[in-house]
């Protein structure tokens, strides 16, 4: 394993095209995996070896490139029905569906099919590090996002799972906090970085370089598996 290539997913935007770029900045090869072969993202600073998968449907054939590192950032989220309200008058049969669908999509994209790639390959040729993208809110729960909690925190069981099972392949995680806004309005946007920083006991909003560089951390550490690395300025310290 000479020569390091890291397959990144959901590599095309956001973080997980930073964390892409970063790779290719070190002089190192990268398979920028994106959901649709339809989609042009923007041109990467260094070639890139392209794989489309859409993580909702069963993995196609593996990568021809012979991969080393994996780092899996591509998640669904989506807004969703607290689950403390399927049970209430306004619930029943129709409600119920939908939040399995819900659930089934969350646990598919953020769970099941990043372990399918994971396994796939390391069966192939074994690998030398994963580092997953969970979520900082992955253990605490809060209205209306119960499938996209339930999936992450089973990705954060799968990860010191994996750790044991593919060793010496080192499986780690990074939880981030919010380090993008999720409004374009510059006003709003303000405030709601403002209220974010509020709730850390740095007492301030993190940046999505602070996410890439632990992700390569982990990705490079030696002596570190079976870890979840919270990135989220003491969110939950306060």
């Amino acid at each position: 394993m000479s020569q390091r290539i890291t397959l990144v997913t959901g590599a095309s935007r956001r973080i997980g095209r930073a964390i892409a770029e970063a790779c290719l900045t070190r002089g190192e090869r990268v398979v920028a995996h994106r959901r649709s072969a339809d989609s042009v993202p923007e041109p990467f600073c260094a070639p890139v070896l392209e794989w489309c998968w859409d993580m909702n449907e069963p993995l196609p054939a593996l990568p021809e490139a012979d991969i080393t590192d994996v780092v899996l950032s591509a998640s669904l989220f989506e807004r969703g029905y607290a689950w403390g309200a399927l049970g209430a008058a306004d619930g029943g049969p129709g409600r119920i569906e939908e939040e399995r669908e819900r659930l089934q999509r969350h646990l598919r994209v953020n769970l099941l099919a990043p372990w399918e790639l994971v396994v796939s390959l390391h069966a192939r040729r074994p690998l030398r590090s994963v580092v997953m993208l969970l979520d900082t809110y992955l253990d605490r729960s809060f209205a209306g996002h119960s499938a996209y909690q339930v999936s992450r925190a089973a990705g954060a069981g799968m990860v010191r799972a994996l750790a044991a099972e593919l060793s010496p392949c080192r499986v780690n995680a990074v939880a981030p906090g919010t380090v993008l806004p999720s409004v374009r309005d510059p006003a709003e946007r303000a405030e709601q970085e403002d209220a974010i920083a509020a709730r850390t006991v740095l007492g301030r909003m993190g940046s999505v370089e602070d996410v890439v560089e632990a992700v390569l951390y982990l990705r490079d550490a030696p002596y570190v598996t079976g870890e979840i690395l919270r990135v989220d300025g003491g969110r939950f310290k306060v």
